[in-house]
């Protein structure tokens, strides 16, 4: 320490560093100066690069300081919201177009969520513009260079959000226009299963006295009255089974009917399905021919329902083929799939058509279909069993030329072969 002098004549420590301090004092305020105008510098070239950016997008677009003013906005702010940049530079965001900024959404935006999270991305802001009426904002915000800068951009999503609003509306009033159908498409089914259960029990009881009578039960009948019998048997037999189609299909709607899958030899099936109709295809002077193949194909079904769906394309075609015409079967498997294809040189059925055939109560015009008594369930019923299995049926076909149904049923895991 330089020497401190009294009044006598010495000059004290603190004197001498008087001008020391001042001049420390003053290279320290020149230093935070140029550190100051080296910031603004800086955030000069920002601003030019921001707002460079900014020009080139189509949304309106602002940049506000951390106090929120406003320090610059591009052109589509300006015409978006009907300003002008004399009016919107240097002003309060709030200020902007006679206050229309001035909304509880906004200040909640940006001064208490934006400063705690510093990037916010798609703030919806619903408000009474004056000079452009009501509308939805989609905002996004961030927070730059040490929260000096903010960036908000802006989309108007009002139209979308109308659209929105009426797609909502119009999906929940068809969800209750699909529930009031599928309540009276229930009621339908449960009326049409507990008339046929009713219908089932005096047919049978019918069926069975006919049979009796008949049979000379209560004495010997003439030939004439048992014509008349033959006549009732057949069509309470008719009626029979008009029912058991019926509650066939009521029940499976209902999703009533669970599969009892094996293991099946399904050659041995087709020859079961064959021999069931050989009378019925001989009365019609037609023949079946069955490819069949060397060794066993194995697939896991339920066998009595699959035995029905054969039955039922059997007998389609059939019905659907003249006299003297025949009926060919093929069956084969591969690692995915068991396919059996049942091919008739019927009537066949026009590409218009073929939408119709697996639709409950749909028959198909043509000049067969008079003559061929059906109720239109036997193949919606047939396919809706092959969907329970996870397999499928199809059709192709071409008028007068016949028509082929094939048969898929996927190859379960129990059935493939374990590895070597």
């Amino acid at each position: 320490m330089s020497p401190r002098f009294t009044g006598t004549g010495k000059v004290t420590a603190r004197q001498s560093d008087a001008p020391k301090a001042g001049a420390k004092h003053n290279r320290a305020n020149k230093k935070k100066i140029i550190h100051q105008s080296n910031q603004i510098s800086e955030l000069k070239k920002l601003l030019v690069y921001y707002k460079e950016i900014t020009e080139t997008t189509r949304e309106p677009f602002i940049i506000l300081d951390k106090d929120l003013y406003v320090v610059t906005a591009n052109q589509a702010f300006y015409r978006k919201f009907k300003v002008r940049k004399k009016d919107t530079e240097g002003k309060l965001i709030y200020e902007l177009g006679d206050s229309q900024w001035d909304a509880p959404e906004l200040r909640e935006l940006l001064e208490n969520i934006l400063p705690t999270h510093k990037v916010l991305n798609n703030y919806e802001v619903t408000h009474d513009f004056p000079k452009i009426g009501h509308k939805t904002m989609l905002l996004n915000a961030r927070q730059v260079d040490s929260k000096q800068l903010i960036l908000l951009a802006m989309e108007d999503i009002t139209a979308s959000s109308l659209l929105k609003v009426e797609l909502d509306e119009t999906t929940a009033n068809l969800i209750n226009q699909r529930d009031q159908l599928q309540a009276l498409n229930d009621a339908k089914d449960e009326f049409i299963s507990l008339a046929s259960h009713q219908l089932r029990t005096p047919a049978t009881a019918v069926k069975q006295y006919v049979g009796m009578l008949t049979h000379d039960y209560v004495g010997k009948v003439s030939t004439a009255q048992l014509t008349m019998l033959k006549v009732v048997y057949e069509s309470n037999e008719r009626q029979l089974e008009i029912i058991e189609d019926l509650l066939r299909v009521a029940k499976v709607d209902a999703g009533k009917v669970f599969l009892e899958k094996s293991p099946y030899d399904m050659v041995k099936q087709i020859e079961l399905v064959i021999k069931a109709q050989a009378v019925l295809f001989k009365s019609r002077d037609q023949s079946v021919m069955f490819n069949k193949p060397t060794k066993k194909i194995i697939a896991s079904v339920d066998q009595k329902l699959m035995l029905m769906v054969l039955e039922n394309v059997l007998d389609n075609a059939g019905k659907y083929s003249g006299g003297g015409k025949q009926v060919t079967i093929d069956i084969e498997q591969n690692d995915t799939c068991t396919t059996i294809s049942i091919k008739d040189n019927g009537v066949g059925i026009n590409k218009r058509d073929r939408q119709k055939l697996f639709k409950k109560f749909s028959r198909i015009d043509n000049e067969l279909s008079t003559s061929v008594k059906g109720t239109g369930l036997g193949l919606y019923w047939a396919k809706k069993i092959l969907d329970l299995h996870d397999g499928s049926i199809e059709v192709t076909s071409s008028p007068n030329k016949g028509s082929t149904f094939t048969v898929k049923t996927p190859i379960t895991t129990d059935l493939l072969p374990e590895p070597a």
